[in-house]
C-alpha cells in the first residue's frame, strides 16, 4: 500500500511540476547621458541578467528639465530616438523609443539607444530613463504522449514491486 502512496505522489508531483510558471521582479535601469554633438549611436543604457527564459517589455524616455531642488531647473535637450532595445535580436515593439522581446534565452544583455539632441537646452545634456519588465516566459506545456508514457512508466514500476513482493 506504501508503493502506491508512492507512486501517486511522484506522479502528482511530476504533472504539477511541468505545468509552473513564474513571475520576475521588474527591473529599473536609469542613466545618464551626454553625447558628443547633436546625435548619439548605442549608448549603453544598462544591462540585466535572465536567469530563465523570459519576456523583456520597457521603454526609454527623456527628461526635459533637471530640478536642483531649491526651485530651480536646467532646460535640457530633446530626444528624438531612432532605436533603443538589444542590438541584433528582433524587437516587437514598432516605436522608436520602446522595445519588446519574446523568450530570450537566459543570459546578460545590454540595453542601447540612439536618436538626436535637438532644441534649446544645456551643453547637449540628456538625461534617459529606462523602464525594464521582465516575465518569465511560458513553461512548455507536455504533448498527452508524454504523460501517457510517465504513467505506462509508473505503472510498470507498480507491477515490477508488487510482482518482487509476491516472489
Amino acid at each position: 500500500m506504501k508503493l502506491k502512496s508512492l507512486v501517486l505522489a511522484l506522479g502528482a508531483a511530476l504533472i504539477a511540476g511541468a505545468a509552473g510558471a513564474a513571475t520576475l521582479d521588474a527591473v529599473a535601469v536609469t542613466t545618464t547621458s551626454t553625447p558628443a554633438g547633436n546625435s548619439f549611436s548605442d549608448i549603453v543604457l544598462g544591462s540585466f541578467t535572465l536567469t530563465q527564459a523570459s519576456d523583456v517589455t520597457g521603454s526609454v524616455l527623456a527628461a526635459t528639465t533637471v530640478g536642483f531642488g531649491n526651485g530651480q531647473t536646467l532646460p535640457l535637450q530633446s530626444v528624438s530616438f531612432s532605436f533603443a532595445g538589444l542590438n541584433g535580436l528582433t524587437d516587437l515593439d514598432a516605436s522608436a523609443s520602446g522595445f519588446h522581446y519574446a523568450n530570450l534565452a537566459a543570459g546578460t544583455y545590454q540595453l542601447l539607444a540612439s536618436g538626436v539632441l535637438s532644441g534649446p537646452g544645456f551643453g547637449g545634456i540628456a538625461v534617459l530613463s529606462t523602464t525594464l519588465n521582465v516575465t518569465a516566459a511560458a513553461a512548455a506545456v507536455p504533448e498527452p504522449a508524454t504523460y501517457a508514457l510517465m504513467l505506462a512508466g509508473i505503472a510498470a514500476v507498480g507491477f515490477v514491486a508488487r510482482r518482487r513482493r509476491r516472489d
